[in-house]
């Protein structure tokens, strides 16, 4: 696994982050369940890799690495792919789990690809960012960089926002299915069981 810990992840109600680390330990525990090793790499945050998890046992601790990993940083995922391509231990299956909330992740998608083994991507974005309903004279601060915009958020902007938030998930979809990625888009209040259960599933990504 690839988490997204930037601190862009620490937004929403539910924050994004929390999400996330639900269903990375949910497809951990069935793929140790499986016989499979499962390792977590983040970006953001402090940058680290857990040790490898093996067998069914190794859950709660792997439950208890998740827990105590906390936001802050940049993404900077291009950075985090090349550090996954040299610390993975053999070929397998890599979930990046991110907000992709960055300029990065494109060449970061495009890095994952030369990776040997296979890939998917699981998009978070919080209720409030795939659909703002915040009228009025705003200041927007930029969790990661800490950089400001006054906006006036009006009908015509919001339709505007719209189009960009669709265009841009259309082009992370594109990018995907051209590296033969599995794909799926989640809002973080959606349920985790739904996510793995019913949505991965269709995508022959997890039995």
């Amino acid at each position: 696994f690839l988490l997204d810990l930037s601190q862009s992840m620490d937004f929403g109600q539910p924050p994004k982050l929390g999400w996330a680390v639900q269903v990375v330990a949910a497809l951990g525990y069935m793929a140790l369940c499986s016989g499979d090793r499962v390792q977590v790499l983040t970006c953001g945050g402090a940058g680290e890799a857990s040790r490898l998890f093996r067998g069914r046992g190794a859950a709660p601790d792997l439950f208890t690495w998740l827990s105590g990993r906390g936001p802050g940083g940049e993404a900077e995922l291009a950075t985090a792919v090349r550090w996954l391509g040299a610390s993975a231990p053999a070929p397998g299956l890599t979930f990046l789990v991110s907000d992709l909330l960055t300029p990065e992740w494109e060449p970061a998608l495009s890095r994952l690809a030369t990776l040997p083994g296979e890939a998917a991507v699981l998009q978070v974005l919080a209720p409030e960012e795939y659909a703002p309903g915040y009228p009025g004279d705003l200041l927007l601060v930029d969790s990661e960089s800490g950089e400001t915009r006054e906006v006036t958020m009006g009908h015509g902007l919001l339709q505007q926002y719209a189009r960009e938030r669709d265009s841009f998930l259309g082009e992370v979809r594109r990018q995907c299915y051209r590296h033969d990625f599995p794909y799926l888009f989640s809002q973080s209040d959606t349920r985790v069981e739904d996510v793995v259960l019913r949505s991965l599933r269709p995508l022959q990504v997890v039995k």
